[in-house]
C-alpha cells in the first residue's frame, strides 16, 4: 500500500523542536566547559576589596569575597570596623552562604539537563541558577555592605555621623580607611558559565532520529532510545543527588598513628580522630568537622611556641584534650585554643595549662566550652593573657570551668551568652565584659581576683547566685558597673571584698533598670559605692551584715535619688536599731545612714587614720545614743527588715555577724562621751 501523500507532507513539516539538526559534539562542549566553569568558579573570590589605614602604614589589607566564605586579612578589618561600630564580617549573610551550595548544585543539574529539554522555556528554566548566581552576589553583597556600614553600633569608640555610600566597583572612604573594590575571577568565570548556559537556551537540543509512522521497527527503536534517554536524565539526576549528599557518608574513627595532622588530613568532616595517650608536641589545625577525642593522658604541647591548636571548621569539637605550653608573644596572640571564624564549635573536658590566652574565639557564633580547666602561664599580672576570650561570638555557652591564674575572662561584643557553674581565682577581672547585651550569669564563683567583675556598656544583663568574694585591695571590688542598663542582681553573694558593689553611671537610658535584690553583702569594708550620677537603683530584700561602711557615696551628695524598698519591704542592716511592734518582719524605725565619722573625715583628712579603729565607732555610736547633733542621712531606709532574708545560696557563716556591733555597744559606751565631747569641738 501506498504511502498517502498528505501524511507524507504533515510528517515532513518542521516542528519548534526539529527547525534545526543538533550538533552533540558543539553541545557537550558547551556543557563541559559551562560546569567546569562553575566549579572553578566556586573556589575563586568573586569581589575583592583593598582597604589601607593609619594604623597599618603601607599594608594593605586584601579582603576576598565568594559564594561560600570570607578570606584574607577579615581580622584586621574586623579590629578597625570595631572602632567606628561596623559589625563583623563573620556575622553578616549567614543565610546566603548557608545556602550557596544548594545554589551551586542546582546550576550544574541545570547545565547537564537543559541539552536534553526539547522546549526552550524548560532550557532557560534549567540554566537561569547559573544566570543569577552571579546577579544575585553583587544585589546582596551591595545591600550588606550599605546595612554594615551605616547601621553602625552607637556605642562605637569613634561615631561617624555622615551616611556612606560604599561602592562595589571603585574606591571611597570610611572615616580614615580607604577602600578600593573589584571584581575578583571567579565572578568572570560564573560570568561566562552564565553566557555558555544562555547558548544552549537557543541551541538545538539533543535528539533522537525521527520517528516514521509507516515503519515500526524505527518505532520501536525510537521507543527504545527514548526509554534510554528517560533513564539518562534519571541517572544525571541521581547522580546530583549522590554528589550533593556525599557529605552524608558514614562517619569513620580514625586512630591516630604518626602525627595528628596526618589523620586529620585523611579524615572527612564527620569522623572522629581518636588521639592516643602521650605527648604529641605539634601544632594542630582543624579545618574539617572533626571531633579530636583524647584518650586518658594525651597531650598536645606547643613547645612554648606559637598557638597550639587552631580550629577553623565550623562544627567541630576538641573532648578530653590536655593542651599546654603556647607562645608569649601578644603580637600574635598565641593560645591554647583559638577558634578562628567558625560557629558551632565545642571545647568539653579539656585541660589547657601554661598558655598565654586559654580559649581566644574569635568570630566564633554558638560555641560551647564546657566542663574544661584553664591555668595561665607563672607571669606577672600584667603579662598574662586571658583565660577565656569570647570577641564578636554571640550565641556561646561557658558551662562549669575552672580558671586560675589568668589576666581576664573577657565577653565583648557577644550577646546571647551563657554563664554559668564557672570557678575564676586569682586573675585580674574575673569577668571583663563590653558591649555584650542579653546575657546570663548563673552560680558563678569569683575568688580571689581584684575585680570580681567589670560589667560596662551593655544592657540585659542577669546575675543570679553568683558569689563575688575576697577582692582586696587599691580599687578592689566584688562587681563594678558602669553604664549599663536593665541589669538584675539577684540572690548573689558578696563576701570579703574591699567594695562590694560599684555603681557608675547605672542606670544610663532614662528608661533603664538596675535592680538589686535578695543578695548577702558582708565584711566589706564598704558594701555599696554610688557615683553621684547613679540614680533610680532599686535596692530590696539585701542582707548589709558587718560591712565597715554599709553604703558610701563618692563626691557630693547623697544616695536619696534610689529606692531603698520596693513594695513595704526593705533591707537588712546589721547596724539598724530595730523595734518590730507587730511582729511583720519590719522594722517600725526607719534607718537613716548618717555616719558622723566619714563627716569629720571628710573635713579632717588626718582622722582618716583612725578609720575602723573603736575610736571611731565610739564617735558613731554617741552621735546615736545622744542625738544632740547629727549630719544629713546619706540615705533612708523606711522598711527595714527585723532579719536578713536569705536563700539556700546566700545563706552563710557570714550572715550571723550582725550581732556584733550590738554586743559590742556596752564596751564602747565607756568611751561614747568622750567622742562626743571630741565631735562636738571639732564641728564647732
Amino acid at each position: 500500500m501506498e504511502d498517502n501523500p498528505s501524511q507524507t507532507a504533515a510528517a515532513a513539516a518542521p516542528t519548534d523542536a526539529d527547525e534545526r539538526a543538533s550538533d552533540p559534539a558543539a553541545v557537550l562542549t558547551i556543557v563541559v566547559v559551562a560546569t567546569l566553569a562553575l566549579i572553578l568558579a566556586w573556589v575563586l573570590p568573586w569581589w575583592i576589596m583593598k582597604a589601607r589605614a593609619p594604623q597599618y602604614g603601607q599594608r594593605v589589607l586584601v579582603i576576598d569575597v565568594g559564594p561560600r566564605d570570607v578570606n584574607g586579612d577579615v581580622h584586621e578589618i574586623d579590629n578597625l570596623g570595631h572602632y567606628v561600630g561596623i559589625p563583623p564580617m563573620g556575622g553578616l549573610a549567614r543565610l546566603e552562604r548557608t545556602l550557596a551550595p544548594v545554589g551551586l548544585t542546582g546550576a550544574l543539574l541545570g547545565m547537564l539537563l537543559a541539552p536534553w529539554m526539547r522546549r526552550r522555556s524548560l532550557r532557560l528554566l534549567m540554566v537561569l541558577p547559573a544566570i543569577l548566581m552571579p546577579l544575585i552576589l553583587l544585589v546582596d553583597l551591595k545591600f550588606w555592605m550599605t546595612k554594615a556600614v551605616n547601621e553602625r553600633n552607637p556605642e562605637a569608640a569613634l561615631t561617624l555621623t555622615s551616611r556612606i555610600s560604599p561602592k562595589l566597583f571603585g574606591d571611597y572612604d570610611v572615616g580614615q580607611f580607604k577602600v578600593a573594590t573589584e571584581l575578583g575571577g571567579g565572578f568572570y568565570v560564573a560570568a561566562l558559565a552564565a553566557a555558555l548556559g544562555l547558548g544552549l537556551v537557543f541551541a538545538a537540543p539533543l535528539r533522537l532520529p525521527k520517528r516514521h509512522p509507516t515503519r515500526q521497527r524505527e518505532s520501536q527503536r525510537a521507543t527504545l532510545h527514548h526509554t534510554v534517554n528517560s533513564h539518562a536524565i534519571v541517572l544525571l539526576v541521581g547522580a546530583g543527588i549522590v554528589a550533593f549528599g556525599a557529605a552524608r557518608a558514614p562517619a569513620r574513627e580514625l586512630l591516630v598513628d604518626g602525627t595528628i595532622m596526618q589523620a586529620l588530613a585523611a579524615a572527612h568532616d564527620g569522623d572522629t580522630v581518636v588521639i592516643p595517650s602521650g605527648i604529641h608536641r605539634e601544632h594542630v589545625v582543624v579545618d574539617k568537622r572533626v571531633r579530636l577525642v583524647a584518650r586518658p593522658g594525651a597531650v598536645i604541647d606547643g613547645t612554648d611556641e606559637g598557638t597550639v591548636v587552631r580550629i577553623e571548621a565550623p562544627g567541630a569539637e576538641l573532648r578530653g584534650l590536655t593542651v599546654r605550653n603556647s607562645g608569649s608573644t601578644y603580637t600574635t596572640e598565641d593560645a591554647g585554643i583559638r577558634i578562628d571564624h567558625a560557629a558551632d564549635v565545642r571545647i568539653v573536658n579539656t585541660r589547657i595549662e601554661d598558655t598565654l590566652f586559654g580559649v581566644f574565639v574569635v568570630n566564633g557564633d554558638h560555641c560551647d566550652i564546657e566542663g574544661s580547666t584553664v591555668i595561665g602561664k607563672d607571669l606577672p599580672e600584667v603579662r598574662r593573657g586571658d583565660s577565656i576570650r569570647l570577641w564578636y561570638s554571640s550565641g556561646c555557652r561557658l558551662i562549669g570551668n575552672h580558671i586560675e591564674r589568668s589576666r581576664d575572662l573577657v565577653i565583648w561584643y557577644s550577646a546571647n551568652t551563657a554563664v554559668e557553674d564557672n570557678t575564676v581565682r586569682t586573675s585580674r577581672y574575673g569577668l571583663h565584659y563590653m558591649y555584650s547585651d542579653h546575657n546570663v550569669f548563673h552560680r558563678n564563683r569569683f575568688e580571689d581576683n581584684q575585680v570580681g567583675a567589670a560589667i560596662m556598656y551593655s544592657r540585659g544583663i542577669d546575675l543570679t547566685e553568683n558569689a563575688f568574694s575576697f577582692s582586696r585591695g587599691v580599687a578592689a571590688y566584688g562587681l563594678l558597673l558602669k553604664d549599663a542598663d536593665d541589669v538584675f542582681i539577684v540572690e548573689n553573694r558578696f563576701i570579703d571584698n574591699s567594695t562590694g558593689l560599684f555603681f557608675d553611671g547605672a542606670p544610663q537610658a532614662k528608661d533603664g533598670r538596675v535592680d538589686v535584690r535578695g543578695n548577702l553583702i558582708a565584711r566589706g569594708d564598704v558594701g555599696v559605692a554610688l557615683q553621684p550620677l547613679s540614680r533610680r537603683i532599686r535596692f530590696w530584700d539585701n542582707a548589709f551584715v558587718g560591712n565597715r561602711t554599709q553604703v558610701q557615696v563618692l563626691g557630693t551628695g547623697t544616695a536619696e535619688g534610689n529606692e531603698w524598698s520596693v513594695g513595704g519591704r526593705g533591707n537588712y542592716w546589721s547596724d539598724a536599731l530595730i523595734y518590730d511592734a507587730n511582729r511583720d518582719g519590719v522594722s517600725e524605725i526607719p534607718y537613716r545612714s548618717d555616719n558622723i565619722y566619714e563627716v569629720l573625715a571628710d573635713r579632717f583628712p588626718q582622722l582618716g587614720f583612725f578609720d575602723t579603729t573603736p575610736a571611731a565607732e565610739a564617735i558613731d555610736l554617741a552621735a546615736r545614743l545622744f542625738p544632740i547633733f547629727a549630719p544629713r542621712p546619706k540615705l533612708t531606709d523606711p522598711y527595714p527588715l527585723v532579719q536578713p532574708p536569705l536563700t539556700a545560696w546566700t545563706r552563710t557563716a557570714d550572715a550571723s555577724a550582725g550581732g556584733s556591733f550590738a554586743a559590742a555597744g556596752g564596751g564602747l559606751l565607756s568611751v561614747a562621751a568622750l567622742g562626743l565631747i571630741g565631735a562636738r569641738t571639732l564641728l564647732s
